[in-house]
């Protein structure tokens, strides 16, 4: 999936605001309760991260990318460059992952997208810590993959 075709997968889940998940997923619903109980301040949503351009495209907000990237205290990586072999390693814990790619975001993004909660607020949380972050990263590719 190129990230324009997940662009338009997070579109059009916007546009259906009211209708159901897409995915159950216990899991997900508890890391989503932690994350809403432990912070509810630090937002955005779907229809302000995600803009048309004027020749169709969907781009993606910027500013909201740079709001995460230091609300996590992460580094956001736009290409990846240099010595990155193990950046995506399962092998390298959360904890000591310093940065996040466009594809980590938009999987947080859609696995919490996908929970009851969002379907209640349109919010989509920024986590109060990186294990929440990649915790749902993990799920929002899981759903992705199986979607495909």
């Amino acid at each position: 999936m190129t990230i324009q075709e997940y662009l338009a997968k997070l579109d059009l889940f916007q546009k259906k605001k009211n209708g159901n998940a897409f995915f159950k997923n216990a899991e997900l619903e508890n890391f989503v309760l932690k994350i809403s109980s432990d912070s509810t301040e630090n937002y955005f949503m779907l229809d302000s991260f995600l803009k048309k351009s004027v020749s169709g495209r969907i781009e993606i907000n910027s500013q909201i990318i740079k709001q995460f990237s230091n609300h996590c205290g992460l580094l956001f990586l736009e290409e990846e460059t240099g010595n990155v072999c193990y950046a995506d390693s399962n092998e390298v814990r959360s904890e000591f992952r310093q940065s996040f790619r466009l594809f980590d975001f938009l999987d947080y993004t859609y696995a919490f997208a996908n929970s009851s909660f969002y379907k209640e607020t349109q919010k989509i949380i920024m986590p109060p810590n990186v294990d929440y972050f990649w915790n749902l990263v993990k799920i929002g590719n899981q759903i992705r993959k199986n979607e495909t």
